[in-house]
């Protein structure tokens, strides 16, 4: 009788004692502690044409961007009076409507094409007119999704729009926007450009 109840005893110390071990394992592991910072974490809000500034600089006449020396339009295109237009702006479309101005640009004969010096001719002369560049990426959405009878209308403007990088240029004024959009074409040789002036 005496060796089962000192067997108990040493049964209930054991679990005890393992018990406790656990306890003390556990309080002396690291714990995760919930950290503020007091703010709260910024949200991708998208595109806001209200984030870019408003520019005083007199523009003169429409399409008002001049070309590097060396380059020159060569789309003989019609200036639509009204109508939209396709601009990336890093995640969606922007669909603006108004006088839109589209052709194809390449070096002119005895000059060697360079995107690179007509990318920055025309950057330069768009922020001298207080433009900003709201984009330079690839268009990740589905090109197909855009209205098809639009893209066929101005496809020397659009340039290899899905496919190279798209450059999204805005310039805004007290009574207009401007967008401005470049897209390298695939013969390496020419860029695409369209510029649509909407009423603000």
């Amino acid at each position: 009788m005496k060796a089962k109840i000192l067997i108990s005893a040493m049964t209930v110390l054991a679990i005890t004692a393992c018990s406790q071990s656990k306890k003390n394992s556990q309080e002396s592991k690291p714990q995760k502690k919930e950290t503020t910072t007091g703010t709260k974490p910024l949200k991708n809000v998208g595109f806001d044409i209200n984030s870019i500034p408003v520019s005083d600089k007199k523009l003169g006449d429409f399409p008002y961007i001049s070309l590097p020396e060396g380059y020159d339009n060569v789309s003989d295109n019609p200036i639509s009076d009204s109508d939209k237009a396709y601009f990336w702006v890093g995640d969606h479309f922007e669909q603006p409507v108004g006088k839109i101005f589209f052709s194809r640009i390449k070096a002119k004969d005895g000059k060697t094409y360079s995107e690179t010096e007509l990318l920055k001719g025309i950057q330069e002369k768009i922020i001298s007119l207080g433009g900003k560049k709201i984009n330079e990426s690839k268009v990740t959405s589905d090109i197909s999704a855009t209205d098809e009878a639009n893209k066929v209308k101005y496809v020397s403007g659009y340039g290899f729009i899905g496919y190279a990088t798209t450059y999204t240029y805005l310039i805004r004024n007290a009574d207009k926007n401007v967008w401005i959009q470049i897209t390298p074409t695939d013969d390496g040789a020419s860029v695409g450009w369209i510029i649509l002036e909407a009423k603000s």
